[in-house]
Order: C-alpha cells, then sequence, then structure tokens
C-alpha cells in the first residue's frame, strides 16, 4: 500500500483509533511515559507524546496514571483537567484509581470524556444504576 494510501484510510478511520500512554508523574510533577511494564519511566512528556500525533489527526488518547492504577486511591483529576486544557480536540480517557461514581463525575468536569475502571466495577464499588448517565457511547 502506497504511503499516500495508507495516510488516506488513518484519516478515513480515525474516530475508530485511541493511542494510548502510560505515564508517571516524575518529581516535577510533568507526566513521563513509561514502557516495559511500567519499569521505565522516559524522558518524554506526555504533552510531547500527544503533539507529535497532532499532524496525524489523533482525536482519542488514553492515559493511564500508573502509580494509580489499581491502587483505589482516587484518580489524578489535575492531570486530566491539564491535559483537556492543552489539549482541547482531544477526547482523553483517564484511567487509574476509579473508586467510585463520584470519581467519574470529577473526571466528566475535569474535561476527561470517558474513564476506565476496573477495580471499583470489580468489587462492585458501583452500581448499574448510578452508572447509566455515564453509559450513553457504551
Amino acid at each position: 500500500m502506497s504511503k499516500q494510501k495508507k495516510k488516506s484510510v488513518l484519516r478515513e478511520n480515525i474516530e475508530a483509533i485511541v493511542i494510548a500512554f502510560d505515564i508517571r508523574l516524575d518529581d516535577a510533577g510533568v507526566p513521563r511515559l513509561t514502557t516495559h511494564g511500567w519499569e521505565r519511566q522516559t524522558a518524554t512528556s506526555l504533552w510531547d507524546a500527544v503533539a507529535g500525533f497532532l499532524p496525524n489527526g489523533l482525536r482519542h488518547v488514553l492515559c493511564t496514571d500508573v502509580a494509580r492504577d489499581g491502587a483505589m486511591t482516587g484518580p489524578n483529576v489535575d492531570l486530566y483537567r491539564e491535559a483537556a486544557s492543552r489539549f482541547p480536540a482531544i477526547a482523553w480517557q483517564a484511567s487509574g484509581g476509579v473508586r467510585d461514581v463520584e470519581d467519574l463525575r470529577t473526571l466528566a468536569a475535569s474535561g476527561a470524556a470517558a474513564a476506565i475502571s476496573g477495580r471499583a466495577l470489580l468489587e462492585g464499588r458501583m452500581q448499574r444504576e448510578e452508572l447509566e448517565p455515564f453509559l450513553r457511547n457504551a
């Protein structure tokens, strides 16, 4: 497939593509990408990584704060608020730390378009009735 054809296919299907970044805050509070099963923190900031994909039509980003994933400590609302502020055209999917429906409300208010919740659902901390307002696109 030619390079031109690949770009055309990408643009046609851009709404179906989500780029996922795992991050950990460094000592200065900058979100840095992590690799190798969260073992290695890179020098690349989340902001630089996202900016690098914007020219290609990036629309959806799943961002996991690995320090909070599965910890039930609450999501990093400040991170997602800043992400939505820096890149308002991106539909941010927040991941890591969600404990309950109140966390989902807080994330929605921060500008996150969606959230991932695993452990809170598995432990029965959220009931289907409570989740109804958040399931419009599920």
